[in-house]
């Protein structure tokens, strides 16, 4: 998995996510979230476009991440998520709270 990350505005830093998100998980994400939270970035977008792959333990990772950001006060958001990825965190219920998409807004 490879991290890397942006400043795509003064308000929202970009994470992008690539390769497989899944068993063993890499910290790599965590510790780059992490970094952008202790410099006192609060607004993050995970980017996870090229994301070919997720399991259970990407979606812990995810959780991690989103409960570590908010922990600050802080808002981390899911944008870009490929079909197979999407339908992983939709059947964990957990879509809409990463992406902060809602299904009216996705039926719009």
């Amino acid at each position: 998995m490879k991290v890397s990350w942006k400043l795509c505005s003064k308000r929202d830093h970009i994470v992008r996510v690539e390769g497989a998100l899944q068993t063993p998980v890499n910290r790599l994400l965590r510790h780059r979230v992490g970094a952008l939270l202790r410099r006192g970035e609060r607004e993050i977008v995970l980017d996870l476009s090229a994301v070919s792959r997720i399991d259970a333990a990407g979606v812990g990772e995810l959780i991690r991440t989103f409960n570590m950001t908010a922990a600050v006060d802080g808002a981390l958001r899911v944008v870009n998520a490929t079909a197979w990825v999407r339908e992983v965190l939709e059947r964990a219920q957990l879509f809409e709270r990463l992406s902060g998409e809602t299904v009216g807004q996705r039926l719009a």
